[in-house]
Order: structure tokens, then sequence, then C-alpha cells
């Protein structure tokens, strides 16, 4: 309950006020009848002080009565009698001709109330008055003249078969002022027994019109039309009569209901406050933005109790309706609405109208959707009857905004907020509650264009959301592990979960690197690294990583993501299972699979790498479209130096003797002091690396690049290599040799063998080709080359045959690169970086923070920034612009090529990032062609 609620604010109005205080609304009139005025019994119309005291003077039933008053009062400067009144039913039509005919019988009280008013007209002392509703006149009449006749106290019209004529209508009138009202008229006059006078009755309703139009003839006619006869549409026109569309006339509508249902506002200042209150709650939400707050502020102060959206839509609702007693009881309704929020809140939302209570009134607009109405509400209403917070409210604004317009219009994000929304209720939760609580648990909730709506057809995410209550919780944590393999990791095979649900699994040890994945959370890892590892007497330990969900947010126990997870599980199942599903099931299949992975890609996390001292935690640089792996490598791969620096003192440790290279990689993969290998390539690398710079002898290599590393290839340290073995050491050149024998069709071939090297004759290529298929031979074992390594160990590359490291007997330089498809290298290696799509920020430190980690060592060679935002005030004084009013409604899209002359090192891109003049609100993403200096 509100502090101040609305019964502290006004009073209601005596029509609906008891004595003992409360609301009620069977004394109230909300429909009027014509033909009660001449009832024998009493009835509420007969009541002209009471019709007078429930109507407000709107524009348009001021002006109606101002127009009839020139009229009847003869002014010589208006001659415009004839008035049509038009709209649909319940639109107050019958009521404004009740309120005519009062004012004009009964001059003395229609005086007092039009200058009450402040209206300027003078009611005529005496006027002859008829009010005709025609479905329920006194006689059976036919002829419409006959009827007026009769009401009017004219004789020779009734008797007569004769039409009275325009100036036979004026005659008989003798001057007197004359009020005809006509109620009804168009399906009076369609009703098939009447076909033979249709004419007829056209006729004399010209000829009243065309009467009332003279100057010489007081005579005011009202016709009402609810524009279902295109005939008497036609008739009514032909006069150009005053026009008066009640159809489009709401604000004049909302005034006359407020009217009927507030008595007095007691505290107006207390009113203007809580109006500016809602209006401020509404410009603190990003998600409301009104085009204008002001407006909004009048109109909440002016609709009081009701909040504006509420009447209006309640009010677009009744219009659909197609019978008039319903529609005319939308202000019983109201009142209603009214007694059961008076001392319950400050203002009546949509939220607040209990609709379940009054789903007999809605059934009349749409009987087929407030049955599947219920069946949701029945759904989501708990066993004791109550419903979580804001569920009730959010179901009741969904159908009210659905209703007439099932499974095409609906209620959106901002409709649901202004319908629940107070002081002090938070926007996320009520928008949470809704995506989370109601939409896919109801099942007649569809989104469509951004709204919510309800429809009679069955929502195939409430199908899903069915299905998936059968799904076991195991089997939604089993579909979140496989997710986090074949998505997250690619569907790598050296990938693994840690204690699966539902599998047997076995991680083997070998020497492969292996990526262990838990999906629980844990303060420390190592006691879980060592089960993994000496717990299980594993002989390669340092193999394993693991990664984790970041901090303590574990995924096996998060429920959201397990019902993601059980909504996965059910949509597949279900397309195994059905042959039909119902229409944009793969469209919220593939939905709830996308929230499944960003979900938990989100938890991720963070990468453990084992040391000699435990293990050392570092985050998972993952973005949009980054492979979990490449991630994973790209934290745990080793540092080169430090890989090199490791290699170098565990092989000076080894003395004199030194160490093969098999033991030396055997100790890296069981050894967790040593760095983690990716690739045994990296280990390689390092070792050539050592020897070309003189820091080790591999095997018969020193200071110079290695060709072959086999399993007992030997490793010294500098250390320990004596000077005779570097002054005993020659540079040996191998030389390939062209080979023909054996496949020449014209001839033979001849070979010698000489020392190191290996000759023999034949050609190539160019000029007359001496044999049809040539093959090259190895330098050290003499066997053929399939491609630039032998088995003997002996390999090439294209930088030892530019270097003259390899020659070739034969055959040019090119024609051998050529042969085996190698390239000889050429500078930089530039890239693009990253791989696909771009590096992603909302602001400029955070984007710094991710390229400074990302692009160590590396130098940028071009680079693309585009920054999209907002500008503040603040942003637009920078570009010399000073206008407040343009405060965050200016949008900035600017991107940046940069090229320079010379590439830029790591710190010079920071520099000029922090440079960059940004928005306080914006978004960056950069992309560039970098040299990794690989």
């Amino acid at each position: 309950m509100t502090d101040t609620p609305i019964s502290e604010r006004i009073t209601p109005s005596d029509e609906i006020l008891r004595d003992d205080g409360t609301i009620d609304s069977t004394g109230l009139l909300d429909e009027v009848s014509l033909y009660n005025l001449y009832d024998e019994r009493d009835s509420p119309e007969q009541d002209a002080e009471r019709i007078l005291e429930i109507t407000y003077p709107t524009d348009t039933l001021s002006t109606i009565i101002r127009n009839t008053a020139r009229n009847l009062n003869g002014d010589s400067d208006f001659s415009e009698g004839g008035q049509i009144v038009g709209g649909g039913y319940g639109s107050g039509k019958s009521h404004i001709e009740l309120v005519i005919y009062h004012l004009f019988n009964s001059p003395e009280l229609g005086q007092a109330w039009v200058d009450q008013q402040g209206i300027d007209a003078e009611i005529p002392a005496e006027t002859r008055t008829a009010a005709l509703q025609m479905f329920n006149l006194e006689k059976d009449y036919n002829r419409l003249s006959e009827a007026v006749g009769d009401y009017l106290g004219i004789d020779e019209w009734v008797g007569g078969t004769d039409l009275p004529t325009v100036h036979q209508i004026r005659d008989t009138l003798d001057g007197e002022p004359a009020l005809v009202l006509l109620d009804e008229f168009e399906r009076w006059y369609g009703m098939m027994e009447r076909d033979e006078y249709q004419d007829d009755n056209l006729a004399f309703l010209q000829n009243l019109l065309e009467a009332a139009g003279r100057e010489d003839t007081r005579l005011s006619v009202f016709v009402s039309l609810l524009y279902e006869n295109e005939d008497v549409q036609a008739i009514t026109q032909r006069t150009n009569p005053f026009t008066h569309d009640l159809g489009s006339r709401r604000d004049e509508k909302i005034e006359f209901i407020l009217h009927r249902l507030i008595g007095e506002v007691t505290d107006a200042e207390g009113v203007s406050s809580l109006a500016k209150e809602y209006t401020d709650v509404y410009r603190q939400n990003d998600q409301i933005e009104l085009e204008d707050y002001h407006d909004m502020e009048n109109r909440i102060e002016r609709y009081y109790p009701f909040h504006p959206l509420t009447l209006e839509l309640l009010m677009e609702k009744y219009s659909e309706q197609r019978t008039s007693s319903d529609a005319r009881g939308l202000l019983r309704f109201l009142t209603e609405i009214l007694s059961d929020n008076y001392t319950e809140v400050d203002l009546i939302l949509t939220g607040n109208v209990d609709v379940h209570k009054y789903t007999d009134r809605f059934q009349y607009i749409d009987n087929e959707l407030v049955g599947k109405y219920i069946n949701d509400y029945n759904r989501l209403q708990k066993s004791d009857g109550s419903f979580d917070e804001f569920i009730e409210e959010l179901i009741n604004i969904t159908l009210l905004h659905s209703l007439a317009r099932a499974g095409e219009e609906g209620a959106n994000k901002r409709e649901m907020l202004m319908g629940v929304m107070r002081k002090g209720i938070n926007a996320h939760r009520i928008i949470q509650t809704f995506t989370e609580d109601v939409y896919g648990h109801a099942w007649h909730i569809h989104r469509i264009n951004g709204e919510y709506a309800f429809d009679v057809d069955e929502n195939p995410a409430a199908r899903i959301e069915k299905k998936a209550e059968d799904i076991h919780k195991h089997d939604a944590i089993h579909r979140t592990e496989s997710l986090i393999r074949e998505d997250l990791f690619n569907g790598r095979n050296n990938v693994y979960i840690l204690d699966p649900v539902n599998t047997e699994q076995n991680i083997p040890d070998n020497k492969t690197f292996k990526i262990v994945v838990s999906l629980a959370a844990k303060q420390n890892y190592d006691d879980v690294f060592e089960e993994l590892t000496t717990g299980q007497n594993r002989e390669f330990s340092n193999t394993l990583v693991l990664v984790t969900p970041e901090k303590l947010a574990g995924i096996d126990s998060n429920t959201g993501i397990r019902q993601l997870a059980r909504k996965v599980v059910a949509g597949e199942q279900l397309k195994r299972e059905e042959e039909v599903l119902p229409e944009g099931f793969e469209e919220i299949h593939d939905q709830n699979y996308q929230n499944l992975r960003d979900r938990v890609r989100d938890k991720f996390g963070t990468v453990h790498t084992s040391t000699e001292r435990g293990l050392f935690p570092e985050t998972l640089p993952i973005g949009p479209g980054v492979d979990f792996y490449d991630a994973t490598v790209s934290v745990v791969k080793p540092d080169p130096s430090q890989l090199r620096s490791e290699v170098k003192n565990a092989v000076k440790g080894e003395g004199a003797s030194g160490i093969q290279y098999e033991h030396l990689r055997n100790d890296f993969y069981r050894e967790t002091a040593h760095a983690t290998l990716t690739e045994e390539s990296e280990l390689e690398e390092a070792i050539k690396s050592l020897c070309q710079d003189g820091v080790l002898k591999v095997g018969g290599y020193f200071e110079e690049r290695v060709r072959s590393l086999g399993n007992d290839t030997n490793l010294v340290h500098e250390q320990y290599i004596s000077d005779d073995d570097d002054e005993d050491e020659e540079e040996e050149t191998n030389t390939i040799t062209v080979d023909t024998s054996g496949r020449d069709t014209t001839g033979g071939s001849e070979t010698t063998t000489s020392g190191g090297t290996t000759t023999g004759t034949g050609t190539l290529s160019g000029g007359e080709a001496t044999t049809s298929e040539t093959a090259f031979n190895c330098p050290q074992c003499g066997d053929e080359l399939e491609n630039t390594s032998c088995e003997c160990g002996f390999e090439f590359d294209a930088s030892d045959v530019v270097e003259g490291k390899v020659s070739v007997e034969g055959a040019t330089v090119d024609e051998l690169l050529d042969e085996f498809g190698i390239e000889e290298p050429e500078g930089p290696k530039i890239r693009p970086h990253p791989i696909m799509g771009t590096i992603d920020a909302d602001n400029k430190p955070d984007l710094i923070d991710q390229v400074e980690r990302e692009t160590q060592g590396w130098d940028i060679h071009e680079a693309t920034i585009t920054i999209e935002g907002v500008l503040t005030s603040d942003d637009l004084s920078e570009y010399g612009i000073n206008a407040d009013a343009l405060d965050e409604r200016v949008s900035l899209d600017e991107t940046f090529e940069i090229t320079p002359d010379e590439p830029l090192d790591h710190s010079s891109f920071l520099a000029l990032l922090w440079d960059l003049n940004v928005p306080e609100k914006a978004s960056l993403s950069v992309e560039m062609q970098v040299d990794k200096n690989e």
C-alpha cells in the first residue's frame, strides 16, 4: 500500500459515492435512451436536473448549444439549423441529444446551467421539442413525416399521405422555434418492412434539413449517425449541415468520464507533485524514452487518478466492441477499477487493472483469447493462489494490449514498465521477471516485432518450456559440457571436461598438450590438479592445463544456465520426436542455444598453468568470435626467451656428457617446474636458436642452423665444447644432384661419388629434354628426395639454398625452389589482427588495456579505428558547438585509417590511442595489420 493513496487526494462524485464512504457503480447512469422521455413511469432520463448535473460541457457540446440557440432565436446572421452527430456505439451521441432536449424543453433550468458553465447562449422561452429514438417509438410508423408530426403535435403530417414540402414545414411552424432530434434513424430506415417507404423517408429528411437551413424557419434538426448507411449519409450531407464526429474527440470523452467519477480534487498540489515524481522516474530510465516528458506530466495531472496510458488503452479496447451496452459499460467498469484501487495505490497503472476479476467484460472483445489468458494465468499462479512479484501485472498488461488484435499487436517494454513501475521499483527487475518468468512460461504469449502479445496459438517457446520441465539436471549439465567442447573449443580432441556427468572419460597419459575444463568454481585448484596428476600416477604431468570459470562464478551450479540448457535439450528432443512443430520453433530453439552459449561464455575464465610453486592463474583472453582453444594456447604458449633459458640451464646441468634430445623433451613433459609446451616445435625452435647462437652444440651442429634433430641427438652446453672441436669442424656444403637413371626413356646416365658430394648428369628444364622424368638425390644417403627432408635426417629450406648451404648439380636455385614448392623468404610477415572481426570496447581505457595485452612486441603497419557514440553538451563544446539543448541528441561515427611510413611499435601505437579524443558515451573498435616479429 502506498503512503498517500488516491483516497487522500480526491473524493468520488456523488453519483458513485455511497453514504458509508465506499464507491459503488449500481446507481450510475451509464446508458441513456431518448425513448424513456415519454415513459409513463419515472426514469432518470426524465430528470433534467440530474442529466445536466452529470454533464461536462465539452467544446463539442458547447458549440452545439450555441449553434442551436442562435438558430432557434432567429439570429439573422445564422441560419444553419441542421446538425449531424456521428460516432460509434457508446461515443455519447444519445447523451448529447438528451442534454439538448432538456436545455430547450426546460428553458429556465437550461439557461441557468449554460450561464453556470460560461456558455454564451440564450435559451428561447418556449420551444416545441421532439426526441425520437426511432427503434422505440410509441407507434409502429412507416413514414418519418408521420412520426415527426405525431411527436411535434402536427396532425396534418400524421394523417396525410403527401410528404410535407419545405414551404409547408415553414408555414406549419409559423415562426415558432422547434427542435427535432432523430436517434438511430439509419437502422430504422433500413428495416426490410419499410423498403417501399425508403424514398419517401429520405425525401422528408432532406426537406427537414433544408427547412432548418432557411432564415425564415426557426427549426433545428439533429440526426445521430453510426455511418452504416451510405444513402442516409448522402442525404444528410446535401444541405452541408454542421457535423460533429464524436469518435475523434477522445480528450472530450476523457473529460466527460472524469467529470462523472471525480467529485473534487482535495489535494491539487499533491497530485501535481505526484505527476512530477512519476515523470522523473521515466526520465531516469533509458528504456522508456518519452518524446515529451512535460506533456506526460500534464496528462498525469489531468487524468488523475488514472494513468493516461491506462485510461486511453481501456477506451481503445472498449471501442473495439460492437454491442452498444458493453461499449457504454466502460464508465461502470472504470468505477469498479477506481473502487478496487481507491485506498491501495497513488495512481492507477495498467498493471493495477484486475483483468482476471473482470474477464467477463473482456470476453465480449475476444472470447477465445481471454480463454487462453485464463489458462496461462492459472498456470503461472502458485498453489496458494498468489504470484511472484510483477508476474500477474505483466500478463494482465500483455492481454489488455493484445485484445481485438490477437497475435498482431501487444505490449512493448515501455508499456510494461509504465504499467508497473513506481518510484523505488527497479526497471531491470521488471523486464527480467518478464523475460525469465513470464515469456516462455505463458504458453500463448508471443514475441512480435519487438512487442509481446497473447495469441490463440501456442507459443513454440512455451512448447519447449513445457518439455524442459522433464529434462534432468544431469542431462542439462551434460549438454553444457558438450557445448563447451564442441562449440567454445571447436571440437578439439585434446580438450576434456573435469569430472563430466553421464560420461566415462579417460584422459590419456601421453606427451600431447591437453586442456581440462572445469565447470565448478573453487577458491583454489591446486588440489584438483594434484588429483589429476600425482593422484592418478600420471607420468607426463606437465601436459595438462586447467581452464575454469572466472572467480567463483560456477557453471554447473548456476540455475539460469541449467534452465537454458534444459530448453536446448528439450528443443533437440522435440526436433527428433515431432514431425510438425509450431511456426517459429527453429528461431526460438536457435536463440535458446545462443543464449546458453553466451551465458556459459561469459562465465569463463581463467587458465591455470602448472609451476614449481603450484598453479599460476591467468585471465583467458576471450572476446567476440574468439576460439577458446586458441585463446588458451595464447596464454600457455611459453615465452621464447624464457624457454631458451630453461633449455640452456637444463643442458648445462647435465655437464660435459650432455643430454639426448629425447630425454630433455621428456623432462619438459614430466616436470611442472618447466614451461608447458603446447607443441613440440616450441622446444625444437628453442634448441635450434641456442645452437645458432653458439650456446649449445646439437649433434654435429654448432653456431649454425640445425638441419635434423633426432631422439638420440646429443645436446652439450658451450661451456663443455673444446677449442679443438671448433677448429676441426669444417663447413660442409651439401650438393643435391639431378639423377635421371632408371627414368630415361631415350638414354642412360652416369653417377660417381667423391667424398661427401654426389654428382650426376641430365637436364632438368630448358633446351631439349633428354629425360622424361627427373629425380633429386639426397646428398647424405643418395635416396630420392620426395620433399624438403629425408628419412636419414637431412633437410633443407629456402634459406639454405639462398645462402649456399645446399647447392644443386644440374639445376638452378629457382628451379630447385620451384620443384619443391618452397618460397624464398622476403621481409616481415604482415598479417591481420584479429584474424576475424575487431577488438571492441565500450570505453577508451578498456580498449587500450586489451590492445596492450594482445600486441606486446608487435609492429603495427596499418590500423583502422572506429568510434561511435552520442555527444553530450561537453563533447559538443570540443567541436565548437555550445548548445545544451543538443545534449545526447547528436551522434558520432568516425573512422581513422592509419598508414604510417614506418611501422609503429607497441608503445607508440598505445600512445596514439591515449591521445584520441573520445566522447564519454562511445563504443570503439580496432583492426590492424601487424608483424608479430616471429
